[in-house]
């Protein structure tokens, strides 16, 4: 079972799920960062590309959406017959726009519940989960029948194999009115007519209404909206004035974690966590208890603890595309194949589909998990700087100043300890290896070096008393 707990008060709204005493998700919703996927446009049809078999669709957003021909449902022929340029044609957003490129959409609209999405074009098609026992799929897929248009269709989850038939039935007619009241929209030009919150709607209806113990949030209309939204969930949605005391950690602490690369364990063993645009490289390393040496047995048992970590981490820090993991060595190729299926086994708790492939001939565990959104790491902290070392910035200044011969001055502003530094580097002043005069002030706000300002003598010893600085002449 899991604790949802929202906080949607402040402009960046927060998600987190908590089980067995632990956060395991953490997701952030900030204004200006809405999404397109799942969103319904009223869209017009600007061209159909008969060589791409596809059209362009206005709906209203900086780029036209992409739709082809077998997202259209009753398109049966070339869709020349099903859509024609200027029609009216309500679509669905499938992803992200990306580059220059917009948003691919599709005409088999969802809206989606916590036990079914309806579909208002899937043409009588009727779909259900595998794990629905025979007879509750019967029984409804016989009331489907006789309440749904044949032009209608839905879908029929997992967790509706959980709840009585008439919970499924009343979810079902709920997002049935929804549509029709999008539908009697009076609007000509294409827009957006409906978008869901990721925070809190999104969020809740990721997990089966079953596994949800309780959902906290922090605005009482917002509470209210849920319980009528999700009436299955009613009794165990709650306002509570003060969401954030409610978790093993306060939000900026958990920010503060989630940026750490290195994640230190009870047993010693740490986990590196790097991201790249590639990829993400994960490191078990076990320096802290290296001074005895692990057998198969023991390599295997630290090796499952930090399986254990290392799917957590993935899951709260919202890592996807290829991961690759090092784990401790074992030479010992039944015990690697227990710690891929223990990994595997990890992973299906995971809502965000993750594939575990084994191991490489390098001896790493490679696996991949869906890109849904950006990782956390990446949205909380700003692009890594790469900076030259002060043993380098010393050389390079060296260089720098043997080449010029203009001036006759210059004036330089370097950090204090990059002076020192320079001070252990080089025995030999620079200043009198130059022909001009040196300078050379300290100050701790700038990185490195910089030259100033550069000119004649008396220039640049008027621009010294006119700015007061302290210089040295010595360099």
């Amino acid at each position: 079972m899991r604790k949802i707990v929202l906080h949607t008060k402040a402009a960046e709204k927060s998600g987190v799920v908590i089980e067995n005493g632990e956060i395991h998700e953490y997701v952030i919703d900030r204004p200006g960062a809405e999404k397109l996927t799942g969103s319904i446009f009223l869209g017009k049809v600007e061209r159909v590309d008969q060589g791409l078999d596809a059209a362009f669709i206005d709906i209203g957003q900086e780029r036209s959406g992409f739709l082809r021909k077998e997202m259209v449902p009753w398109c049966e022929g070339k869709l020349t017959t099903a859509l024609n340029i200027g029609q009216r044609v309500i679509v669905q957003a499938i992803k992200e726009p990306v580059g220059n490129k917009g948003a691919p959409l599709t005409a088999n609209v969802t809206l989606p519940g916590l036990f079914t999405v309806y579909q208002p074009f899937a043409q009588g098609k009727l779909s259900f989960s595998r794990k629905l026992e025979v007879e509750k799929k019967a029984e409804l897929e016989s009331w489907l029948e006789q309440e749904f248009e044949s032009s209608e269709g839905c879908i029929i989850r997992t967790a509706a194999g959980d709840v009585a038939p008439d919970t499924v039935r009343e979810e079902l007619r709920g997002l049935r009115d929804e549509w029709k009241t999008m539908e009697q929209k009076e609007i000509n030009q294409p827009c957006c007519l409906w978008s869901e919150p990721s925070i809190p709607d999104t969020f809740i209806r990721k997990f089966p209404a079953t596994t949800i113990q309780e959902v906290l949030i922090d605005d009482a209309n917002t509470s209210k909206r849920l319980k009528e939204k999700f009436p299955s969930l009613g009794k165990r949605i709650r306002w509570e004035r003060d969401v954030e005391g409610k978790l093993p950690v306060s939000f900026s602490r958990l920010q503060e974690q989630i940026i750490q690369p290195l994640v230190e364990m009870n047993n010693g063993v740490s986990l590196v966590i790097e991201e790249t645009e590639a990829m993400t490289v994960i490191d078990v390393n076990s320096h802290k208890v290296k001074e005895r040496s692990f057998s198969n047995s023991q390599a295997l048992d630290v090796n499952m603890l930090a399986a254990k970590e290392i799917q957590k981490q993935i899951r709260l820090r919202n890592l996807s595309g290829i991961i690759l993991i090092d784990f401790i060595s074992m030479k010992n190729e039944n015990k690697e194949k227990q710690l891929v299926s223990e990994m595997r086994k990890l992973v299906k708790e995971d809502p965000t589909k993750t594939n575990v492939f084994g191991m490489t001939r390098l001896g790493l565990l490679e696996l991949t998990r869906k890109r849904e959104s950006a990782s956390l790491p990446s949205l909380l902290t700003n692009p890594k700087e790469v900076n030259f070392t002060d043993e380098t910035a010393v050389y390079r200044l060296e260089r720098e100043l043997l080449q010029r011969r203009e001036a006759e001055a210059l004036i330089i502003a370097v950090h204090p300890a990059f002076m020192d530094c320079k001070k252990r580097l080089l025995s030999e002043p620079i200043s009198s290896k130059i022909p001009q005069e040196l300078f050379v002030r300290q100050d701790a706000d700038i990185s490195g070096y910089q030259i100033e300002l550069e000119g004649s003598l008396d220039m640049i010893r008027e621009a010294v008393q006119r700015r007061g600085y302290h210089v040295d002449n010595l360099f």
